[in-house]
């Protein structure tokens, strides 16, 4: 191992741990270095496909972005999708099935600890500094010795620890001092990071002062509040369910929805609202309405049917608008839906008829970038836009013209009005071309990626003015440039 690496723990889920290494990454790219996340376990189900094929969450993507190095698997060797009673487990890229969590733990002591070794040497060996996020909390003492996304990782090479808080939830003080009491290797812990202050910055200088006589432990940073910085979340606790019954989009948000990120740029505009049983009748108010992912179709599709969902888009459909289905959300528009091998039902069910299609669910997984354009009977320029995919069911089309044009093939659906469209392509929510054929009003010279790094760098100079940057960086060094 020759790199560095700062990790960043946190008293809890969302205490800001994701926002902190993001910010870093881009902050040490400025400098210069090599630097590139890590996070050895990750729950989300927020995932997706690089070019190899490899699946990994989406917030070590994005923190790849920051860092501006391409993102690759070993940044995040195990993805855990939560499904049903247990979770699909992602290790090194690749599907290993659904596992209950006694299953789960099971393969973790005979692979998983080896697996993350092995990823954390790749990029320790590949990159000046490595920056890397923790999961949950590291005092969890219950299930300590199976924790390898926290303290393990620090202390493969006694590797600096920076402990973040969020006092907007209350309690900062007892939670900084709990965690740090409780953890393993608690001298590994060199600063505390306060997130979310709202309010006058005087009023923590005692309680920080008590805190540092208590553990010898200093505070480098406290963050503000931030209520107006557009960035991907990490999972569905992270969208709040948005009612705007005036908006455009309405996103059916069944209780195993996936892949939300299909709709963070969506969400920058302010044009979207999820709909769930308790407002079924806004459905009516839009121009676009979306399927989107499920981890459990057979399930999701019944809660559409149930809570007269379905009913509510043929309503709204005969008065002009249109209809998108994205990976499950495309299954569910089909005629059928046939699970042979029970990958995720054991029984046939029957879809919403509104596209002519027939999914099969397959043993193997799909997982791959794509490069795509639209059908130009839809959006005449014929330029190329990147995707990926990521699904088991394998869909045959049966009189339904192709949505996509891709490097893989045709793919999709489309009716021959141009109302009802379906495909397995993520990141189409991204095609500002695409929307403008959608819902209309899109200013084609704005690009996704663009508001994306601008966030970032927005979010960035928010947290190194706040924070004592001059401490971190001594925590980096000397560094061995690559």
């Amino acid at each position: 191992m020759k790199g560095k690496l700062i990790q960043v723990v946190g008293t809890s889920s969302g205490a800001g741990k994701t926002t902190l290494v993001l910010s870093l990454c881009r902050y040490f790219s400025n400098t210069g270095l090599r630097v590139a996340p890590f996070k050895a376990v990750n729950m989300s189900l927020n995932s997706i496909s690089l070019r190899d094929g490899s699946e990994i969450s989406r917030a070590q993507w994005l923190q790849a972005l920051a860092a501006r190095t391409p993102p690759v698997k070993e940044m995040n060797p195990i993805l855990l999708k939560p499904q049903g009673n247990g979770s699909q487990v992602i290790a090194d890229g690749r599907s290993m099935g659904k596992m209950t969590i006694a299953g789960y733990y099971e393969w973790m002591n005979d692979h998983g600890r080896d697996l993350v070794l092995k990823s954390l040497n790749h990029m320790l060996e590949n990159y000046d500094l490595v920056i890397a996020e923790g999961a949950g909390s590291p005092a969890e003492i219950n299930i300590e010795n199976r924790d390898l996304a926290n303290v393990f990782i620090a202390r493969q090479g006694s590797f600096p620890v920076l402990l973040v808080g969020d006092i907007d939830r209350g309690g900062v003080f007892a939670s900084l001092y709990g965690t740090y009491s409780l953890m393993p290797d608690r001298n590994l812990v060199k600063f505390f990071i306060i997130n979310r202050m709202r309010g006058d910055f005087k009023l923590l200088e005692t309680g920080i002062e008590m805190l540092e006589k208590l553990t010898g432990v200093k505070t480098a940073g406290i963050i503000p509040y931030v209520n107006n910085i557009n960035l991907p979340g990490e999972d569905s606790l992270d969208y709040p369910a948005s009612r705007n019954s005036d908006a455009k989009v309405a996103v059916v948000k069944y209780p195993n929805m996936e892949n939300y990120s299909d709709f963070d740029l969506l969400m920058m505009m302010g044009s979207v609202n999820f709909v769930d049983t308790g407002n079924v009748e806004s459905i009516g108010n839009a121009s676009l309405i979306v399927l989107p992912g499920s981890k459990i179709v057979g399930a999701d599709l019944d809660y559409v049917i149930e809570s007269g969902i379905d009913r509510a888009i043929s309503s709204a459909l005969a008065k002009g608008a249109k209809v998108l289905g994205i990976c499950g959300g495309y299954q569910m528009l089909g005629k059928v839906i046939a699970d042979p091998h029970e990958v995720q039902a054991n029984r046939t069910m029957r879809g919403l008829g509104l596209l002519d299609v027939d999914t099969i669910y397959e043993k193997e997984k799909t997982t791959r970038e794509v490069s795509y354009r639209i059908s130009p009977a839809l959006v005449p320029e014929v330029k190329m836009y990147s995707g990926y995919e990521i699904h088991y069911g394998r869909i045959g089309r049966n009189g339904e013209r192709p949505l996509l044009v891709t490097d893989h093939g045709e793919e999709g659906s489309v009716t021959e009005d141009g109302r009802v469209m379906g495909t397995n392509v993520h990141g189409i929510l991204e095609n500002g071309e695409f929307l403008q054929y959608l819902i209309g009003g899109i200013d084609l010279e704005v690009r996704y990626e663009e508001l994306l790094d601008a966030n970032i760098n927005r979010l960035t100079n928010i947290f190194i003015d706040n924070m004592d940057i001059r401490e971190i960086e001594k925590l980096a060094e000397p560094v061995n440039r690559k």
